[in-house]
């Protein structure tokens, strides 16, 4: 067998196609079929045509290998190796790869967003900024905060972000108002948040409301200048109409007595100590056992034992169709980018990568899902797929649900009391099939594929 790549390089840009020639030539003695398929990195978005040769001896074929990157960050910019593998069936040991390289041109497409639109204080106030690189290349960006006049002080931190592509980072903001509102309602105070990327002039501006409201409400001065007035005219009243007070106590005649001086005077007693006072208190007695102190150690007695804290609610998410196959981390792994599948078997082999923990946000009535063999890891819509996998956040994030929309999930109740893992971020469901690595969402329907179980769930 002789294989032939033609040209062994090639380049193409995102959303448009190219193609090389694979060459295969039989040179054996028998009718050979041989099989084509691309391997490496570019497999995802590669094809060949046809994808099977039947050559006689000393016969030669030739198949289109097909490029499509899509234009998303899945298809990363830059140079990528591919191969494409010739397998006879007659004889498939001796496979062969014919080896190339495809390479992918760069585009830029970036999504900001402010969080929330709307922040309120009295001093100050935060909100974030989330930046998302829906690009296939990596790109800086900068925040600088426009305020309104001396109202308003705006500060990012940090300054600038990187973020690789299909990835999303934040930048805190502080907002703090240039005087103390004491008296006067709510004020709004509009204020405005640049986002310039790297290499491109015009940046992106988020438009925002700071609502200030007063430490002394108007309702508060009215109640207290009702208060003052009723003060002031009861002190009014009371001085104006002060009732006068006599007394028809008068001295009796013959009476009065001068008070004997200096000697006349007797000394009162000085008073002697009573019978119970005289008497000793009594002693302690020696041998008198002391109560045992608290949180020392021994064996009998002690005080009430503390509970020990509790840890966070595991819980398994499993298909109700078929044999119900259990949702999980693949392979147990834990590290960014891993994906999402499904096994037939509930199994301790990896830990915990069986098991789950939901973070509710009510104010969106979303959920984040933690993977409890990764935490830190929840489960990630890969940025322009529908494809699902984990990805690390910072804790506080999860806690809060600072979360860009691909990692947030809304848990639906259906009639037949099966449950909708539907993604926020494409508006699909979680369904009970994947493609050749990972669990993958899709439009949502009835079918019961895409119903699941979430056991200890609802509360």
């Amino acid at each position: 067998m002789w294989t032939s790549l033609e040209p062994t390089a090639t380049t193409v840009e995102p959303g448009s196609t190219a193609s090389v020639r694979l060459r295969v030539r039989n040179t054996g003695d028998t009718v050979e079929e041989y099989r084509l398929q691309v391997v490496g990195t570019a497999a995802g978005w590669a094809r060949v045509q046809p994808d099977v040769l039947r050559l006689y001896p000393g016969a030669e074929g030739t198949a289109q290998v097909e490029f499509a990157p899509p234009r998303t960050s899945d298809a990363q910019a830059g140079p990528t190796p591919f191969g494409v593998r010739v397998q006879p069936r007659e004889t498939p040991h001796t496979v062969d790869v014919a080896e190339g390289q495809v390479t992918v041109g760069p585009f830029a497409e970036l999504r900001t967003e402010l969080l929330p639109l709307v922040v309120r204080g009295r001093l100050r106030a935060k909100a974030s900024v989330a930046v998302d690189n829906l690009g296939n290349q990596q790109l800086t960006a900068s925040f600088s905060g426009r305020e309104n006049g001396d109202e308003l002080e705006v500060e990012s931190e940090p300054g600038s972000v990187q973020v690789a592509p299909g990835r999303a980072a934040f930048a805190d903001l502080s907002i703090k108002p240039g005087s103390v509102s004491w008296v006067g309602g709510t004020v709004k105070h509009p204020f405005t948040v640049s986002v310039l990327r790297a290499g491109v002039p015009e940046p992106v501006e988020l438009r925002g409301t700071y609502v200030q409201p007063s430490f002394i409400p108007r309702w508060a001065m009215a109640v207290l200048s009702v208060l003052f007035a009723l003060a002031l005219a009861f002190a009014v009243m009371w001085f104006n109409h002060k009732p006068a007070m006599s007394t028809q106590a008068k001295e009796k005649a013959g009476e009065q007595r001068e008070l004997p001086q200096s000697d006349g005077m007797k000394k009162a007693p000085s008073p002697s100590p009573s019978a119970s006072e005289e008497k000793e208190e009594p002693k302690e007695p020696a041998n008198e056992a002391k109560p045992p102190e608290s949180g020392g150690g021994g064996g009998g007695g002690g005080g009430p034992k503390e509970d020990k804290p509790k840890g966070p609610k595991l819980r398994t998410i499993r298909s109700a169709e078929g044999s119900g196959w259990y949702l999980e981390t693949k392979r147990g792994a834990k590290a960014d980018g891993t994906y999402v599948g499904q096994n037939p078997e509930l199994t301790d082999e990896f830990g915990k990568n069986q098991k789950w923990i939901l973070h509710h946000y009510p104010e969106t009535d979303t959920y984040s899902l933690e993977a409890a063999n990764a935490p830190g890891a929840v489960m990630d819509l890969k940025v322009g797929t529908n494809i699902v996998q984990i990805f690390h956040t910072p804790p506080e994030n999860i806690k809060s649900g600072r979360l860009p929309d691909n990692q947030k999930w809304k848990l639906e109740s259906q009639p037949d009391g099966l449950t909708h893992i539907v993604a926020v971020g494409n508006g699909e469901c979680l369904v009970d099939m994947q493609n050749d690595t990972s669990a993958v969402t899709w439009k949502c329907d009835d079918r019961k594929s895409m119903g699941w179980t979430i056991s200890d769930w609802p509360e």
